[in-house]
């Protein structure tokens, strides 16, 4: 379930800023890109080891389920566009 984690956590900001929410089972082309955006930030080393202050293993978790997420993503059909290597 790491996509829907993703989902979850940028839901949790679309509330802040009282914006539409995303539904794992119905996501558009639109949304999958932006979760995309979002894991693409998140592996970036100085965001996946949050700045050094959590564990190599911690960081190697993060690592993965984002990967899983990526995976699940892919097996919805989405694809991810631009400079996205994943």
């Amino acid at each position: 379930m790491s996509l829907q984690k993703q989902i979850d956590e940028m839901n949790w900001w679309a509330k802040m800023k009282d914006k539409p929410l995303m539904e794992i089972n119905s996501l558009s082309n639109e949304e999958a890109q932006s979760i995309y955006i979002h894991i693409d930030t998140g592996l970036s080393p100085e965001n996946l080891h949050c700045d050094g202050e959590i564990s190599r293993s911690a960081a190697q978790a993060k690592y993965r389920a984002y990967h899983r997420a990526i995976k699940e993503l892919n097996k919805r059909g989405f694809v991810a566009q631009d400079c996205y290597e994943f």
